[in-house]
């Protein structure tokens, strides 16, 4: 994965992505390497020292699944997110489809008050509750 990423990282994704590629992640949703570029430069403008750690990969010759952790900073305070990556190659080893997974929730909750105060309660609200352990005697 990317240890530094940064600006000269995207001069590079020519190389790495079809011009046509597809892009998804929880919050954007890309078509064609230009676009892919202007999601991938404002990560940088609005965050600051990303970082992507390589946790576990596995592939074949069309798909790659990898899982990561990003690390950055907003507003001064540092965060981390897991997250897992599917990618998928042409017969070139380009990759034409690249879909992220993780929490889009989990940035909220400290980031910005009222919205994580929200985004808990719901959590709270929808989460299933362990069964009771009773021991009949």
């Amino acid at each position: 994965m990317l240890k530094n990423y940064g600006p000269e990282v995207l001069q590079e994704l020519d190389t790495i992505y079809t011009n046509d590629v597809q892009y998804e992640d929880p919050i954007n949703k890309g078509k064609g390497l230009p676009h892919i570029k202007l999601i991938l430069d404002d990560l940088l403008k609005v965050f600051q020292g990303v970082q992507f750690e390589s946790i576990q990969s596995t592939n074949d010759d069309e798909f790659a699944f990898v899982s990561w952790k990003m690390r950055y900073k907003f507003r001064k305070r540092a965060y981390e997110i897991d997250g897992v990556s599917r990618l998928r190659f042409n017969e070139s080893g380009q990759i034409t489809e690249h879909k992220d997974y993780w929490d889009a929730s989990f940035p909220l909750y400290g980031t910005f008050p009222i919205i994580g105060s929200i985004m808990k309660l719901i959590k709270k609200f929808v989460t299933v509750k362990p069964p009771s352990l009773k021991l009949n005697n």
